[in-house]
């Protein structure tokens, strides 16, 4: 067997840390660094569902279906490693804040608070094999983090479910 690209790439197999969220400067940021994207590395995420409404059409006795609706996109959920300083728990929980503090500030129209957001998935030759752009992301679920130590395992897990306008393939 002869070991040429087209056979190398065939090797090349997607890990969970090939998974990025790449965020452009979050609402809540107002450090010199909130220029820079903020890249969120994550162990899982499911690409939402996609569907049509259909409606029942009637024609001289017949039935079809036909798609009359726009097309809805179900809720993003992606779970996380939560870094030592808890930036990347903090960074969400902020923007939530800024959305709707329950003190003095109720949630506004959501493209005041809403971003664009990449999700790239690269093989283990960097290459990208996935990105999707998804269009006016804010954050309306952020989940629990447990602080417990159990042998072996010593990381802090969080997750976060995302709701968005849209997304699309950009590659």
């Amino acid at each position: 067997m002869i070991c040429g690209d087209s056979n190398l790439n065939n090797l090349d197999k997607a890990t969970p840390t090939n998974f990025q969220l790449i965020f452009p400067k979050v609402p809540t940021e107002s450090s010199i660094s909130a220029n820079n994207p903020f890249v969120m590395n994550i162990f899982s995420a499911v690409i939402p569902g996609v569907s049509f409404s259909e409606d029942d059409r009637r024609w001289q006795g017949n039935i079809s279906k036909a798609s009359m609706n726009p097309m809805t996109f179900d809720s993003w959920q992606v779970s996380y490693v939560v870094d030592s300083n808890l930036a990347n728990w903090k960074l969400i929980f902020n923007w939530m804040s800024y959305i709707n503090n329950n003190n003095n500030k109720i949630a506004e129209f959501h493209k005041q608070y809403a971003v664009d957001v990449a999700f790239v998935a690269t093989g283990n030759y960097k290459q990208s094999v996935l990105e999707l752009l998804f269009i006016g992301v804010w954050p309306s679920q952020l989940g629990e983090v447990s602080f417990n130590y159990r042998e072996g395992d010593v990381q802090l897990e969080g997750s976060v479910t995302f709701s968005y306008d849209y997304f699309r393939l950009n590659k």
